[in-house]
C-alpha cells in the first residue's frame, strides 16, 4: 500500500496542533514528528500555509473541492462544520495567524470563488446579472465571517443550528434571482425537518 505522503505530513502537524501552538510549530518539528525528510516537504508543500490550507481542502471542507450543478449544500455544510468541531484546536489557531497566504485570507476567498463558480454553473452560459453576483458574493462574505466568528467564540452554537442558520439567510431571495437561470428555483432548499 503506497504512503500518501501529504496526509502523512497533514496528520503530523494536527498530531503536533495538540501540545504546541500552531505558529510556534516549524517545519522541522514536522518533519522530525513524521519521518519526511525536508526535500519531501517541499515537493509537496511551498510552507506551512501552504500545509495548513491542504488540511483546511482535505480534512476540514472536502465536500467544498468540487462544484457540481445540484449539490446539498446544507449537507456538505453540516459536515464541513462538524469537522471544524473536530480540529477547532487546529482551525482556530491557523485562523489568528496572519500574514501573506494565511488561511484567513484563503477561506474568503475560496468560498467566493466556490460560490460564484457555483452560482455561474446553475445559472448557464450568460454572464449572471449584478443583482445575482452581489447577492453571491454578499451571501459568501457574511456566512464566512460568521463561521469565522463561531470559530473564534469556542463554537457556542451546534452544528446543525449553524448550518441550518447560514442555509436558510443563504436562501433568503434566491428563488427570484435564479428565475431567468437555467436551473431555476433554490439552490439552498433542503429539508429542516
Amino acid at each position: 500500500m503506497a504512503i500518501n505522503t501529504k496526509e502523512l505530513i497533514a496528520s503530523g502537524l494536527l498530531e503536533l496542533c495538540e501540545t504546541s501552538s500552531l505558529k510556534s510549530i516549524t517545519v522541522g518539528q514536522i518533519l522530525s514528528h513524521t519521518g519526511a525528510g525536508r526535500q519531501t516537504f517541499y515537493n509537496h508543500f511551498q510552507d506551512k500555509n501552504d500545509l495548513i490550507q491542504y488540511i483546511y481542502l482535505n480534512k476540514i471542507i472536502p465536500g467544498f473541492q468540487n462544484t457540481e450543478v445540484h449539490i446539498p449544500f446544507h449537507d456538505i455544510l453540516l459536515h464541513s462544520l462538524r469537522n471544524m468541531k473536530r480540529y477547532h484546536k487546529f482551525l482556530k489557531q491557523a485562523c489568528l495567524l496572519d500574514g501573506q497566504n494565511c488561511l484567513l485570507d484563503f477561506i474568503f476567498e475560496h468560498c467566493r470563488t466556490f460560490d460564484l463558480n457555483w452560482h455561474q454553473l446553475r445559472y448557464g452560459d450568460d454572464p449572471m446579472p449584478d443583482s445575482l453576483r452581489f447577492a453571491t458574493e454578499y451571501h459568501s462574505f457574511a456566512s464566512s465571517s460568521m463561521t469565522l466568528s463561531w470559530i473564534l467564540s469556542d463554537m457556542p452554537a451546534s452544528c446543525e443550528e449553524m448550518a441550518d442558520l447560514i442555509t436558510r439567510l443563504r436562501s433568503s431571495g434566491m428563488e427570484k434571482l435564479f428565475e431567468p437561470a437555467k436551473i431555476k428555483g433554490n439552490p439552498y432548499e433542503y429539508n429542516s425537518a
